[in-house]
């Protein structure tokens, strides 16, 4: 899987290690919002190893009492053309 298909998972590990949460604990949190949830798929998200959905993206922000935008880069360029 290419590396751009997930472009949240630096800023996951920022705002864990912020919060002094391991992987296992960021899991378990999920897991009590209703989102099923592993170290193992916390682990991939944050080394960008795994693609993460629309609804992961969300639980995760509530998780880490971020913002959805806040765990977008602030650099995100889009390389493909816009319809208007």
């Amino acid at each position: 899987m290419p590396q751009n298909a997930n472009i949240i998972g630096r800023n996951v590990a920022k705002f864990r290690y912020q919060a002094g949460w391991t992987q296992e604990f960021l899991a378990a949190k999920m897991q009590l919002l209703g989102c099923y949830t592993s170290r193992t798929i916390i682990a991939n998200i944050e080394t960008r190893r795994s693609a993460v959905t629309d609804k992961r993206i969300a639980y995760l922000a509530a998780a880490l009492r971020v913002s959805l935008n806040e765990l977008f880069p602030i650099t995100l360029v889009l390389n493909w053309p816009v319809d208007q």
